[in-house]
Formats: C-alpha cells, sequence, structure tokens
C-alpha cells in the first residue's frame, strides 16, 4: 500500500509540473514571436538587431551569418544563444537544425528553463519598443552604427522570419504605429525648437540686443 501511495503521490507531482512548464514554455514563446513579428518590417528588422545584439554582448554581423546559415529567427537565435551559454555547442545546433528538429525540441531536450526564457525575452521586448521610439525621434544614431557595422536590413532576412502568426504580424504593426505615433510630435517640437534657435541666431536676439544698448560693455 505504501509502494503505491508514493507511485499515486508521484504521479500527481508530475500531472502538475507537466501543466506548470507547458505554460512556462507558452509564455516564453508568445514573447519569442513578438521579437521574430517586430523584425518582418526592414525598420524593425534594424531595432530587433540592435537590441538583440546587445542583449547578447554579440557583433552584428556574426548574428546575421548565423541566421542566415541556420535560417533562424530572431526568438530561436536568442534560445540558441541561452543553449550556447549553458554549455551546448553552435555547431550541435545546426546539426539538430539540419537533422529536422525545431528550436523548441533541442532547447526541451536540454531542459531549459522557460520561466526565465520567458522573462528574459519581455525584458529585451521592452528595450526593443523602447529603441524604437528613440529611432522615430531621431533615426541617426542607428543609421550611423549601421554603417558602422555594415549592417544592411535587406541581407539581414531568412525564411524563418515568416514563421508568426497573420495575428502576431497585426500585433507588431500596432507596436510599430503607436511608437511611432508617439514620437512625431515630440519630433515635430523639437524641429520646431531647433527652427526657432535658428532663426534668432541669424537675426539676432532683439531681447539681448536691447538689454546690451542700455547697459553698454
Amino acid at each position: 500500500m505504501k509502494r503505491l501511495s508514493h507511485f499515486s503521490i508521484a504521479l500527481l507531482v508530475l500531472a502538475i509540473a507537466i501543466p506548470a512548464f507547458s505554460d512556462d514554455q507558452q509564455k516564453a514563446d508568445k514573447q519569442l514571436h513578438k521579437i521574430t513579428a517586430l523584425a518582418t518590417d526592414a525598420t524593425g528588422r534594424r531595432v530587433v538587431s540592435v537590441t538583440v545584439a546587445d542583449t547578447l554582448e554579440a557583433k552584428r554581423p556574426d548574428l546575421v551569418a548565423e541566421r542566415r546559415t541556420m535560417n533562424l529567427n530572431y526568438g530561436d537565435l536568442f534560445v540558441a544563444h541561452v543553449l550556447v551559454k549553458s554549455g551546448t555547442k553552435m555547431d550541435d545546433i545546426a546539426a539538430q537544425l539540419k537533422a529536422g528538429k525545431k528550436m523548441g525540441q533541442i532547447a526541451d531536450e536540454r531542459h531549459v528553463d522557460w520561466k526565465q526564457i520567458a522573462a528574459d525575452a519581455k525584458k529585451m521586448n521592452a528595450k526593443v519598443e523602447d529603441n524604437l521610439y528613440n529611432h522615430f525621434l531621431n533615426g541617426k544614431p542607428l543609421a550611423e552604427r549601421d554603417a558602422t557595422e555594415a549592417y544592411d536590413p535587406m541581407i539581414d532576412g531568412v525564411a524563418a522570419d515568416n514563421d508568426v502568426s497573420k495575428d502576431e504580424i497585426a500585433e507588431a504593426e500596432r507596436t510599430y504605429l503607436l511608437w511611432r505615433d508617439r514620437a512625431d510630435p515630440k519630433k515635430a517640437s523639437n524641429l520646431d525648437t531647433s527652427s526657432e534657435k535658428a532663426a534668432k541666431g541669424s537675426r539676432g536676439d532683439p531681447v539681448r540686443s536691447k538689454a546690451g544698448k542700455l547697459a553698454p560693455p
């Protein structure tokens, strides 16, 4: 009876653990798909590329090469680097992908912490949105970085970038438009301020001119 009781408890624990594990992976997949969907657009891909590179402390050309060699979208690329960090060789991942396995399967076999991946991917998505907003405010820094790193979003594209649903792409478009629309008024305000400063510089500040006449040096 004791053995039967212990066996029943073990089954109960397993029954509880499996849904929780599955839930963690679903949350991770949702965040990873958001990253992938934002990269389906050229501008979004530039921002995602920078954010992923900074998060992984990797060089953008290296990430582009890995994506093209293994046909990895940015979500799967992030998981691949998590596996590498835990000791898996990138060549082994590439071999398993070539054999037909999905990144999720490869990660499962290595017992990744999906809960941690979900949390990290969520933080990265927040950073992507911050960088997207900043890019809409001022596109010059990203353009300069693209030039320095010889990054071309047209080259940084693979078939796996399309491994997202229409709903996920629609959500990415809403996110894109949200930050663009929020940036536009502030960008216009900054331009107006710059124009006013330029105008004052060309004609002189009348207040300062009058003050100068009243109190000559």
